[in-house]
């Protein structure tokens, strides 16, 4: 719990994402494999990677336009459902 509250918007919103896509891999018959990694642990870790890497070449403002995204995604996550999330990540 500690190290969430060192967390950006954008780090908890990959924490929240997988805890999400964890809940809908049973209905879709699915693996963290069909999602590009090889464990829920792997998929956060990816995303979190995938954001550390990208957001310091961002300018200020597109660093903040970001975190608002994160922060937005965060709020409306647990409003999406499995099927929205399954056209999402498994075309």
């Amino acid at each position: 719990m500690l190290s969430q509250g060192c967390s950006d918007a954008c780090e908890q919103a990959c924490a929240s994402t997988t805890a999400r896509l964890a809940e809908c891999l049973d209905d879709w018959s699915a693996s963290w494999e069909d999602l590009g990694a090889s464990s829920r642990q792997d998929f956060r870790q990816n995303c979190q990677n995938d954001w550390s890497l990208s957001s310091p070449s961002l300018e200020s403002r597109e660093q903040q336009a970001a975190l608002a995204a994160c922060q937005e995604l965060e709020d409306e996550l647990a409003a999406v459902s499995c099927d929205e999330l399954e056209a999402i990540y498994l075309p």
